[in-house]
């Protein structure tokens, strides 16, 4: 579990592993917090832990802010035969790791598994309707039953409802599990520094190896709360999204000719909504948001070489 703050988020967290029907060997804890809050609550709920032979271990990451290097000190110190990833920020039901573990048993090829977000369910109404549809026009985000994709434009289709296991081509960020035997060969993406755009890349470069080795299990359930502790500032999360998904595009889709028409044709639907949401309701803030996504898409042409290049320094050495 990597963490930036988020104490009370961390806390909750915990007790939803304390009360797993299926307990995990151990918890570690991966702190990007430059204050000892999240320490002092770790040394203080270890002997929950050690009552029910669970190792709960904190871990200070001792390079820099980021959630991909977390994950990888994770990755390192883990001994498990599978390994969990979780947002700090969610809550499990008491059955979530036995439902995981089960399908590793009945799927002897399952390389990947996650579970559901039960509370990411679709909004109904004309609205959230119409915004739907623009999304699937634009390859933004699809809604499609039991379907797990990533898309061209490298937006995602996300699934409301699914009613069955289900093989996926990524994996959520709040909750996505490996074999650690895999993740000897594939590592989370460290040019990535932040959470929520690191999300599809490592289990997308497994399943393009390995197609049908990963899963999600409708029957394991959690609760991602999406806690605003913790999170980046939003000039940084506009370029984020501007710069990382150019660079997740040119790594992991086809570079043909239709799929950069894709690409280009949803960003321009992106910055289209940008703007039909200032009109519909104008702001200041979402008309800086539109400054901001303009100043991204010009510094992505300006650096278009290092991002194909896989050389993100220009953007990286300025996050907070």
């Amino acid at each position: 579990i990597p963490t930036y703050y988020r104490r009370k988020d961390v806390d909750e967290c915990l007790d939803s592993i304390l009360r797993q029907t299926n307990l995990p060997k151990e918890v570690l804890i991966v702190d990007n917090t430059p204050d000892d809050e999240i320490e002092n609550l770790i040394e203080g709920s270890k002997s929950e832990f050690e009552e029910k032979n669970v190792i709960l271990e904190y871990i200070r990451n001792p390079r820099e802010n980021s959630h991909t290097i977390a994950q990888n000190i994770g990755i390192e110190n883990a001994t498990g035969d599978i390994i969990l990833f979780l947002d700090s920020d969610v809550v499990l039901d008491e059955d979530y790791i036995k439902e995981i573990l089960k399908v590793y048993e009945e799927k002897p090829g399952a390389l990947g598994v996650q579970g559901f977000i039960q509370n990411q369910k679709k909004e109904k109404g004309f609205m959230n309707k119409l915004r739907g549809i623009y999304d699937r026009i634009f390859y933004i985000q699809l809604d499609e039953k039991n379907k797990f994709r990533l898309l061209p434009s490298y937006g995602v289709s996300w699934p409301s409802f699914v009613d069955e296991v289900i093989n996926c081509e990524w994996l959520s960020g709040a909750n996505n599990s490996y074999r650690k035997e895999i993740l000897e060969r594939f590592r989370w993406d460290e040019n990535l520094k932040k959470i929520g755009f690191c999300d599809e890349d490592l289990p997308y470069r497994i399943f393009k190896k390995y197609p049908g080795s990963l899963f999600m299990t409708p029957y394991a359930k959690l609760i991602h709360k999406g806690s605003p502790e913790g999170r980046n500032p939003k000039r940084e999360l506009v370029y984020m999204e501007e710069i990382y998904y150019l660079y997740l595009f040119c790594k992991n889709i086809e570079q043909t000719l239709k799929n950069k028409l894709i690409y280009l044709w949803s960003r321009i639907g992106r910055m289209t909504r940008r703007m039909i949401f200032l009109i519909l309701k104008p702001s200041k803030s979402k008309l800086v948001e539109i400054k901001y996504a303009l100043g991204a898409n010009f510094s992505c042409m300006k650096h278009i070489r290092e991002i194909k290049k896989g050389d993100l320094e220009f953007f990286n050495k300025g996050l907070s």
